[in-house]
């Protein structure tokens, strides 16, 4: 992607992926005696050491930039160290890791050392060991807590894993510009609350939410109404759309019904155990799983996508509707 001799570079926005979208941003280190090719040392899959950290936050922030030094003086949370205490180590099933803290005396910062064969392997461990001591001293300070960068480091490939979220680019819209059709204002309301939210658990719930909505009593009454008053909307089919961001494991779905994929996919395998926390077969969703977050990350996009495809078709044929009532 870019090549540089300093510890920093510019990356287009284009390269990161579509805004609000996860990603890894993966940097080798150039060493003048190294002998090996960089996807050799990019696909290592030997059982190797890794050091992480992860910058904690009292807010989810989202930067404009992707900071890859962060320390502990970078972070910050509303929970304050002991006295006379510069951090402390824990100790749980799936490993020891550090809490540092910041100037003010607030944990900041998480390390944590492992073996594992890949960084997602390294990640996946860290989680485990540094997320259900989180969520426990969460609800016992009753504050929020985030995480808003995790750095993966590979000490034998002089590699850097950085986890980010894609940055939003800036766009020019009319100020004037405002819905049409107030059928449209709690589709819009639902749709910001998607986009502002940090939590992808959430986010999905919003879009399944969207896409129920407009799938079912939005668009019969629309069409009762038409037959009602003698006028005739255009059916027009929506399908899944292409995207290179699209996870590998959805890229089959691309240009069949996003009914179907709704019916068949979203619903039974995302939506009942994000509504209900225990699914009709008895398993519970534990968002603090890494095989979970990694399940919700991945569906996201394709499901923004669709919700994105199902709105525009629905304000198109608000449009049709009201021209020909127009005109009646």
């Amino acid at each position: 992607m870019a090549q540089s001799p300093s510890p920093s570079t510019n990356i287009s926005y284009e390269d990161l992926g579509p805004p609000g979208v996860r990603g890894e941003l993966h940097v080798l280190a150039l060493m003048k005696d190294e002998t090996r090719k960089n996807a050799d040392r990019l696909n290592d899959s030997t059982t190797r050491q890794f050091k992480l950290a992860a910058r904690l936050a009292k807010f989810p922030v989202v930067t404009e930039g992707i900071k890859g030094d962060f320390n502990e003086n970078d972070g910050g949370s509303y929970l304050l160290r002991t006295k006379d205490s510069a951090f402390s180590r824990i100790r749980c099933t799936g490993g020891t890791f550090e809490v540092r803290t910041n100037q003010a005396g607030e944990h900041s910062l998480l390390e944590f050392e492992c073996e594992a064969t890949s960084t997602t392997d390294a990640r996946n461990k860290f989680l485990a060991a540094v997320l259900p001591f989180l969520d426990c001293i969460t609800y016992h300070a009753d504050s929020p807590l985030f995480i808003t960068s995790v750095r993966i480091e590979d000490i034998k490939n002089q590699r850097i894993t950085i986890d980010y979220i894609a940055p939003y680019r800036h766009s020019t819209v009319n100020p004037h510009t405002g819905s049409p059709f107030l059928e449209l204002l709690p589709v819009y309301a639902m749709y910001r609350e998607a986009k502002n939210s940090s939590s992808d658990f959430y986010k999905f719930l919003c879009y399944h939410k969207l896409l129920e909505g407009l799938f079912g009593a939005r668009r019969t009454e629309l069409f009762r109404t038409a037959k009602n008053n003698g006028l005739t909307i255009t059916r027009v089919p929506e399908l899944i759309p292409d995207a290179p961001a699209i996870d590998t494991a959805y890229r089959q779905y691309i240009g069949k019904p996003i009914k179907g994929f709704f019916d068949t996919v979203l619903t039974p395998r995302f939506r009942n155990a994000v509504a209900h926390f225990i699914t009709d077969d008895g398993a519970v969703l534990n968002m603090s799983a890494p095989e979970h977050i990694d399940s919700y990350s991945g569906v996201l996009y394709i499901t923004e996508l669709c919700v994105r495809t199902v709105i525009d078709n629905y304000q198109r044929m608000l449009t049709e509707f009201y021209d020909q009532q127009n005109k009646a």
